[in-house]
């Protein structure tokens, strides 16, 4: 009986214990389990990391092409490098003045001796406040590249570091939902495109305020020369009549001429040298003037331009039409700003209005909500939801910004419409502006080759003629009038052409 209740214990109690070391040690091998990963996960797990790279390789040459452009705007500044500038100027000579652009004294030296209209326009492209506004506001403007680029960049990271926040059974793998990886970076191109438009707006204004104050530098240049050889004409014709009031009174006291004689002189000499005082005084503003487009105090001295005959050739009208066209800041910016709204209404739409499709085939991915018996969604849409209003082709809330889109969409017509107006008004400009040189042109050939020889030989004829008594003093006095009348014409409309030129080239957007 001992044997058989030794022989129970052997084969009932021991195995029981046995199995007790072995369910333990079982156990913790199932709680420590880790299931082989198989060639098919391998493969997903490969493609994820793929794409992840290939998304922040996309966001980060998008980021790079932003920066790129700003870079291009803020050298495009520079008077050396940019090609479309109103006007170019040479390197050297830029280089030349550099120093003066910071430096008022320079400057007052260099306008202290004489100057050419190169040397004007250098100093105002330096050193006009107006310019260097202009200036600040498109690098201004290039600062939204940036903005672009940063916002983008965090976004982009959220999504990121906001992948695996439910930790469920492992890591949740593509937890970015597939509308949070749009607009990075498909949208970011866009706001580049947007921000490159405005920037582009903004460097026209530039050039509008380059050629402003460049057109303003040569009509002041061009009246100053003429006032400058109008005083020496005025001056010689002064002499003369001061001479012929010698005579004058020479004959009245032989008694051969009349009183009357030596008192219209005396009147055309006092009115004369009031007209010399007129001229200094017209001289000394267009001077202030100078001293205004070139930032220097209004006691600066500047002396006298250097003589310059300005170019008499006659453009040809049609091709001034096509390039006006295409070369006229206002309508450059015009276009850039069409092209901006453009992209405002393109970004509008991709809010509010359907893609090409349902995105019933997007697939999110999300194994723990989508998979299984406890799933709270289903993997793939089956239904339209209640806030598209079961089928209509607007997203949801699309209300709250489709009237914006509408009124924007109307804006860019009426834009375009003003855009087809400017141009038909630039047009009448070059027209207008064209004819005005031609006529500054044909009247200076007129005096310069016929008038001028004439009434000099009037004059000569007249104050011999006087001299003998065989001439009234009336016609002495209308010769020695036409002589400078004449003179004045003649150094009028040669500064004309200058004036005429600048005001062509203004209209038009491009020096000759």
């Amino acid at each position: 009986m001992k044997k058989c209740y030794i022989l129970f214990i052997l084969f009932t109690i021991c195995p029981l214990l046995f199995s007790c070391g072995r369910y333990a040690e079982m156990k913790t091998g199932l709680e420590n389990y880790e299931p082989p990963v198989s060639p098919v996960q391998m493969k997903e797990i490969s493609s994820e990391e793929k794409e992840s790279g290939k998304d922040q390789a996309d966001s980060d040459v998008q980021i790079q092409q932003l920066q790129e452009m700003k870079d291009t705007w803020n050298r495009s500044l520079s008077l050396e490098k940019s090609e479309s500038s109103f006007v170019r100027l040479s390197p050297a000579l830029i280089k030349k003045f550099r120093s003066a652009s910071d430096d008022p004294d320079v400057s007052a030296r260099i306008l202290s001796k004489g100057y050419t209209l190169n040397t004007l326009e250098t100093l105002t492209l330096l050193r006009n406040p107006g310019i260097r506004a202009a200036e600040r506001k498109v690098r201004a403007e290039a600062e939204a590249f940036s903005q672009v680029a940063y916002l983008d960049e965090i976004l982009r990271q959220y999504t990121a570091f906001t992948a695996g926040l439910m930790n469920g059974i492992g890591p949740m793998k593509g937890k970015d939902a597939i509308q949070m990886k749009y607009p990075f970076p498909g949208i970011t191109a866009l706001k580049g495109r947007i921000v490159n438009r405005s920037v582009a707006a903004a460097r026209e204004d530039l050039e509008i305020a380059r050629r402003e104050a460049v057109t303003t530098i040569r009509k002041t240049y061009w009246n100053l020369l003429f006032i400058q050889k109008s005083r020496q004409i005025m001056a010689e014709t002064l002499e003369l009549f001061r001479r012929l009031e010698s005579v004058a009174d020479t004959r009245y006291r032989a008694g051969n001429a009349g009183f009357q004689d030596v008192i219209k002189v005396t009147i055309r000499s006092r009115i004369m040298e009031e007209d010399l005082h007129t001229l200094a005084e017209n001289e000394k503003n267009l001077k202030a003037k100078i001293l205004e487009m070139v930032n220097l105090p209004p006691d600066t001295p500047v002396g006298f331009p250097s003589e310059k005959n300005p170019g008499r050739n006659l453009p040809v009208l049609e091709k001034l039409y096509r390039s006006a066209k295409e070369k006229r800041q206002e309508l450059r910016k015009m276009r850039a700003m069409v092209g901006k709204m453009e992209g405002m209404v393109e970004m509008a739409e991709t809010m509010i209005l359907p893609p090409f499709t349902l995105n019933f085939s997007l697939y999110d991915n999300e194994s723990v909500l989508q998979a299984g018996s406890a799933a709270m969604k289903p993997s793939f849409p089956i239904t339209t939801a209640s806030s598209m209003g079961a089928g209509l082709p607007q997203k949801p809330w699309f209300g709250s910004t489709n009237a914006w889109l509408g009124q924007t969409r109307q804006n860019l017509a009426a834009l375009r419409e003003e855009l087809q107006k400017a141009e038909s008004a630039t047009d009448n400009m070059v027209r207008n502006a064209w004819s005005e040189l031609d006529k500054a042109v044909r009247e200076y050939h007129l005096y310069h080759d016929t008038i001028k020889d004439l009434s000099r030989s009037a004059l000569d004829v007249s104050t011999k003629g006087y001299e003998s008594g065989s001439v009234s003093f009336a016609d002495v006095i209308a010769s020695y009038t036409d002589w400078l009348n004449t003179g004045l014409a003649l150094v009028r409309k040669n500064s004309d052409i200058g004036v005429a030129r600048a005001e062509l080239e203004r209209v038009t957007g491009r020096s000759f």
